[in-house]
């Protein structure tokens, strides 16, 4: 499960999150090839609470190593609704262009792509993921791995850990930092 952030001041975040013991742990490029049914018009047909999943590619070049890699993921809420908690699926690619290809001939098209710069970071069980994204801004994911029955909990640790940080509940978006994207960036 996640918290998503539209950051006010990601430079005061990120030095507390530091300060506190945070450990980074990667830096990396990334680019997200977003994909819907060809039959969506706009946003709305597109997004996930209508067609049930959210479908990408992402590219992602490791600034450490240089050593790119892709991927095929998919996401569905676990209720359907709930963007917060969801089914994640992954399928490392060796050939991106190969990859599009193949999903444009079975129905589906690109409408929107993303590029963000991402730091990485590890506190008390969680995953800080720090991005850039251009045309957007600065965002921050906070996640953890919860079984259903951990939820509660688990979201309980994500509120405080936002709080702990001096983020503002006007600061913390409902469905994701790609929806915001796509309501400013995607192309039908």
């Amino acid at each position: 499960m996640e918290i998503r952030i539209l950051l006010a001041n990601r430079k005061r975040v990120e030095t507390a999150l530091i300060a506190r013991g945070a450990r980074a742990v990667g830096a990396a490029k990334l680019i997200d090839y977003w994909f819907c049914p060809k039959r969506a018009k706009n946003i709305r047909q597109a997004s996930t609470d209508q067609t049930g999943f959210a479908l990408r590619i992402r590219e992602s070049k490791d600034l450490y190593s240089g050593r790119t890699v892709s991927a095929l993921e998919c996401k569905s809420p676990v209720d359907g609704k709930n963007h917060a908690f969801c089914h994640e699926h992954e399928i490392d690619l060796t050939n991106t262009k190969e990859m599009r290809a193949i999903l444009s001939d079975i129905g589906f098209k690109e409408f929107l792509m993303v590029r963000k710069r991402r730091l990485i970071y590890y506190y008390r069980g969680a995953k800080f993921c720090f991005d850039s994204i251009q045309g957007m801004g600065e965002g921050l994911e906070i996640e953890m791995n919860a079984r259903k029955s951990q939820r509660t909990e688990a979201h309980q640790k994500l509120a405080e850990l936002t709080r702990s940080l001096g983020i503002g509940p006007g600061e913390i978006v409902r469905k994701s930092l790609t929806y915001i994207a796509m309501q400013k960036l995607a192309k039908f």
